[in-house]
């Protein structure tokens, strides 16, 4: 495992991210055995902060409790394991990819293999249908159904869930940073998905795995075909998500919301306890509970009042 000097070292003869350390010397021997958020860190991990973040939540700095952090020039703060760049989500992901590029590979079984990872978890009484392939990381409970040409990974699925044919869940999603060069570096996954008791998830459903932490998919939601659900996605309990709907990375959609068919959610929205989502509505800020939102972009629907 790399030590703070030698993320540091790594980091300061790349020109563009311009790295600068702001902690103590005796830190720097620090073992950096782990990848978290900011929020959760703890001793041996290794984080990062945008900009944005750290001036909207000051507070986030002075409470980072990890190994070393990742952030921005221009907001300087003492007392924290912090390397300041000018690009700190390209300076993460650059040292994801020289420092820990096995913690996002997923194994699968090859060509004419038994179609399951070595590694998988498969309770009794689950069945998986003709084409199913099961990759790394993946843990499954009893009572669960498969339907054809499913493809899981990085995935925990807990009892009677119900999953259609053709889905992809716990595979990378989309998120990239570029270089000043033009070159697209991709954001690392190494989170999981996890799916809890009673969820059904429809047919041609891509759930991606998360990025630094997971995609959660809460009891009793019930996923209808046609869905993308990006990385860090958390659907609440008992919600249901209609065909052809996108929701955003590291959305966070209440309990018992309704998202009907062709919605897209923005990432990092916050959708509030029984809320309702229109057809084909653009939700590209916060929705309140029990709120009915439609339109693009999405807004409350009012009543006329009366005459």
């Amino acid at each position: 495992m790399p030590s703070v000097h030698d993320i540091i070292d790594f980091l300061r003869n790349i020109s563009e991210i311009e790295a600068e350390w702001y902690g103590a010397t005796e830190w720097l021997t620090r073992e950096i055995v782990g990848i978290n958020t900011d929020r959760d860190a703890r001793e041996g991990d290794i984080a990062w902060i945008s900009l944005k973040q750290a001036e909207a939540h000051p507070e986030r700095l002075t409470s980072f409790r990890g190994s070393l952090l990742i952030g921005p020039k221009n907001v300087f703060f003492q007392g924290a394991p912090l390397i300041a760049c000018n690009e700190p989500k390209l300076a993460f992901i650059r040292v994801m990819d020289r420092f820990f590029s096995n913690l996002a590979h997923t194994t699968w079984p090859a060509l004419g293999e038994y179609p399951v990872s070595p590694d998988a978890k498969i309770a009794e009484g689950v069945a998986l249908s003709t084409g199913v392939i099961i990759g790394s990381g993946v843990i499954i409970e009893g009572g669960v159904t498969v339907g054809p040409n499913t493809a899981i990974a990085n995935c925990t699925i807990r009892q009677g869930v119900h999953i259609g044919a053709n889905c992809s869940i716990g595979l990378p999603g989309f998120g990239f940073e570029k270089d000043e060069t033009g070159r697209y570096w991709r954001f690392p996954h190494i989170g999981r998905v996890v799916i809890e008791e009673d969820v059904e998830i429809g047919s041609n459903t891509c759930i991606d795995r998360g990025s630094i932490g997971d995609t959660i998919i809460g009891r009793g939601a019930k996923i209808d075909n046609l869905v993308h659900i990006a990385h860090n996605v958390t659907i609440g309990p008992n919600s249901l998500v209609i065909a052809n709907s996108m929701i955003g990375g590291s959305a966070a959609v209440g309990e018992a919301v309704w998202v009907a068919p062709s919605v897209s959610v923005m990432n990092q929205i916050s959708i509030g306890k029984s809320a309702t989502l229109g057809m084909g509505a653009v939700v590209i800020r916060d929705v309140e509970e029990s709120a009915i939102m439609v339109g693009n972009p999405a807004k409350p629907l009012q009543k006329k009042s009366e005459q």
